[in-house]
C-alpha cells in the first residue's frame, strides 16, 4: 500500500497488518481516496493442499530435487508453510508478484539450475507461459 501513497499509519493500520501478518494471514486492505477503511483477513483451513507435503518430500529425498517455493504470500505465512513441508528459508522466496515469480525462476536457470515449476493459480501464468 505504500507504493501506492496509502498512509497505512492513519488509526493503527501498520500495525494491525503487521499483527495478523505475524499470525501467518494474508491481509488485504481497502483503501479510499489514499485512507485505509478496511482490513480483512485470510487463513485457509490447511497450511497447504493434502497432498503438498508427500510431493515435496518425495521429489526431495526420492528424487534428490532441491525444492523452492516463490508465493505471493507475506513472510510469515509463507515461512509457516515451509516449515511444515520443510522447504529451507533460504529456498523461499514471498511477496513475489506474477513477472517476480518469473524472474526468480530465470535467476535458477541461469545458474545452471534444471526447473520444475507448480502453479496452482493464475497469478503463476507468466511463469507457466
Amino acid at each position: 500500500m505504500d507504493r501506492y501513497g496509502v498512509d497505512l499509519d492513519f488509526a493503527n493500520f501498520r500495525l494491525n497488518m503487521q499483527s495478523l501478518e505475524k499470525e501467518g494471514k494474508t491481509v488485504v486492505c481497502m483503501a479510499i481516496d489514499k485512507m485505509p477503511r478496511l482490513l480483512v483477513s485470510l487463513e485457509e483451513d490447511h497450511l497447504a493442499k493434502p497432498e503438498a507435503l508427500g510431493v515435496v518430500t518425495y521429489l526431495r529425498d526420492v528424487m534428490n530435487m532441491k525444492v523452492a517455493m516463490i508465493t505471493g504470500d507475506n513472510e510469515h505465512a509463507a515461512m509457516r508453510v515451509a516449515r511444515y513441508l520443510d522447504i529451507p528459508s533460504s529456498n523461499v522466496t514471498f511477496r513475489a508478484y506474477p513477472n517476480d515469480k518469473k524472474r526468480t525462476v530465470k535467476r535458477f536457470q541461469s545458474q545452471g539450475e534444471k526447473v520444475m515449476f507448480i502453479g496452482d493459480g493464475v497469478n503463476d501464468s507468466p511463469v507457466l507461459a
